[in-house]
């Protein structure tokens, strides 16, 4: 199976008042991960891992080792977990009883196949409650779209779920670069991207080379570990080529947040940058790369919807038609 992004549009109404955090995308991580955990797998996790292993839905989805045909390939990295959840575009801190909340879940691969547990999961969370008071809500819509193509059906309307899949493949990536052209593109990070380059995280925007980079360790191991798909590119070539194209724009800035975690007992910073940076030089090998990263997103964290960013053609974003993960 060749690498396969199924994205989801969820949609819940509060049932009462509801105090979230600044940074959403920790509240829904970490809820789900309760309420993923609850409703499929009876065994503790106490980090030696499920006793069923890679049969165990959790265990698969909070604890992913790599298959058999991926194991040397993914030897000395870190295993990417099959899902990514957007926070809501526009950040609130408050959402009033009938109000309605919608985030973006993205999962890979063969963690499709678990998309009825998903569902039953995030309605769970509903009844367990979120954000400091626990706020309970009702899911009411879930729908599956391609936003490379433009496609959405309708998995779930608050009372049935239906078998029904709209992946986002390579082909749809390659297509929607067709679209982007020119030497030039702006890159608006939505949420804060951390990437590390040659051993340094900087604080300002990603040199393109780090950013092809991180896009080439993450991607390519999603669809080994997750679709049972080796990429045999020359990486470090593309990373060579990726240092001729010039950062030529710079309105990023350094933004922090801190989650408690709950299972590490601990509290951590989800950071990086945000804003918009602009890169000119030889750009179109890198561009079905730089579409599929929207939806996958970049660099460390993207479980909780760090990395998340929107290509435009340039030269400033709103200025020129976008092809925008939504």
């Amino acid at each position: 199976m060749a690498l396969e992004l199924h994205c989801h549009e969820v949609t819940v109404r509060f049932l009462e008042r509801a105090v979230v955090p600044p940074y959403e995308g920790s509240m829904i991580r970490g809820a789900f991960g309760r309420a993923f955990k609850e409703s499929c797998c009876p065994f503790p996790h106490d980090g030696g891992g499920c006793p069923l292993g890679d049969k165990c839905p959790y265990g698969y989805v909070f604890e992913t080792s790599p298959p058999e045909g991926a194991r040397e390939y993914a030897k000395n990295r870190e295993v990417p977990r099959p899902y990514v959840f957007e926070p809501p575009q526009s950040t609130r801190l408050e959402y009033g009883p009938g109000e309605k909340m919608r985030f973006g879940f993205t999962v890979v691969g063969r963690a499709a196949d678990y998309m009825p547990y998903f569902i039953y999961a995030l309605s769970k969370m509903g009844e367990m409650g979120v954000g400091r008071k626990r706020a309970r809500y009702r899911l009411e819509r879930v729908v599956a779209k391609n936003p490379l193509r433009g496609v959405r059906r309708e998995i779930f309307d608050g009372e049935v779920a239906r078998n029904v899949r709209v992946p986002t493949v390579w082909e749809d990536a390659v297509c929607a670069a067709r679209r982007l052209s020119g030497d030039r593109i702006g890159v608006e990070f939505l949420t804060p991207a951390l990437i590390k380059f040659r051993g340094e995280i900087s604080p300002e925007a990603p040199s393109f080379a780090a950013l092809v980079q991180a896009l080439l360790i993450r991607i390519p191991m999603l669809a080994a570990v997750h679709c049972g798909e080796l990429w045999r590119e020359d990486f470090g070539g593309m990373v060579r080529r990726a240092g001729e194209v010039a950062t030529v724009r710079d309105n990023t800035s350094w933004v922090s947040f801190r989650r408690h975690s709950a299972f590490k007992r601990r509290t951590e910073p989800l950071e990086g940058v945000v804003g918009y940076a602009e890169y000119a030089g030889p750009l179109e090998e890198f561009l079905p790369l730089l579409c599929l990263g929207q939806l996958a997103h970049v660099g460390k964290r993207a479980v909780f919807g760090l990395g998340r960013y929107r290509l435009s053609a340039g030269p400033s974003p709103g200025a020129v038609p976008h092809i925008s993960p939504t």
